[in-house]
């Protein structure tokens, strides 16, 4: 059973069952600097039939309306998500970036609660997870306010943060067939009782950004310690705007998978790229 993910940095992937093709996250508004290079524009998209959205952050969200309109699909999300997508097709967070967006696509924008079942065909279905944000660590906070680039340009981009609301976080568990995908669009590992509901799931999608290299990596071990995937996919760890973001070190992540966790395989995603499963 073949399982497809198509990865465009951040929590930004299209993942394809069986021709069925899930987007998460579309974010294509990455400044020239972020690194590694999206090629892929939004237009090239093709044939999408439905997007996830996991939180109403900038990073998260920014082209799902207009996928949306181009495609004719439901966009499933929080509240605030919601309005953060139709704000920014107004012009209202960013007036050169607006852009069409009918009411029947409004429409289609579907609000969720935590635990929300989404059936997309009869053996295809998601599961929002509750879940909340990565906290910050001191480390990582440190690292962006000693940064002379970042304190150089934070009034400029300050509009990015302030404007885009969370709202409710959502992990996903995708069921295709009896095969289990758990996906979050940002670490968090404190719900415990909740992330054992999908153990021994097939494919763990691990957002790893937001904290230093240790945290990173010992917050995504707990995380894994439950869920005992086969498959480890590690996104979100790109550049991806610069100086707000950052290019992840991940060596004491493959060190402690290569160390506990031998029967789980990482699969590093390439920009552009897909990777392919059979299950």
């Amino acid at each position: 059973m073949e399982i497809k993910i198509t990865w465009f940095g951040t929590a930004n992937y299209i993942l394809t069952l069986n021709g069925t093709r899930i987007h998460f996250d579309p974010f294509f508004y990455r400044n020239e600097a972020s690194f590694p290079k999206l090629e892929t524009k939004k237009e090239e998209i093709k044939d999408i039939d439905s997007i996830f959205i996991s939180h109403g952050h900038f990073d998260h969200i920014t082209e799902a309306g207009w996928l949306a309109e181009k495609f004719d699909v439901p966009i499933y999300c929080s509240e605030t998500a919601k309005n953060n997508i139709i704000q920014w097709a107004n012009g209202e967070l960013l007036e050169d970036q607006q852009h069409a967006l009918s009411d029947s696509t409004i429409d289609k924008i579907k609000i969720c609660n935590y635990f929300d079942q989404i059936t997309i065909t009869p053996n295809i279905s998601v599961e929002l997870i509750k879940s909340e944000h990565v906290k910050f660590d001191l480390p990582t906070i440190l690292s962006r306010l000693l940064s002379y680039k970042f304190l150089k340009k934070i009034r400029s981009m300050a509009h990015l943060g302030r404007a885009f609301a969370m709202g409710k976080v959502f992990g996903f568990h995708i069921k295709f067939f009896d095969k289990s995908i758990v996906a979050f669009g940002s670490l968090w590992h404190e719900y415990e009782d909740v992330l054992k509901k999908y153990q021994n799931c097939d494919i763990f999608i691990a957002p790893l950004a937001g904290n230093s290299k240790r945290n990173i990596a010992k917050k995504t071990g707990k995380m894994i310690e439950i869920l005992k995937p086969r498959y480890v996919i590690p996104i979100h760890w790109d550049d991806f705007y610069p100086p707000i973001s950052r290019l992840e070190n991940l060596n004491p992540f493959f060190k402690l998978m290569k160390k506990n966790f031998p029967h789980s395989e990482v699969i590093m995603p390439i920009m552009d790229d897909s990777i392919v499963i059979d299950l």
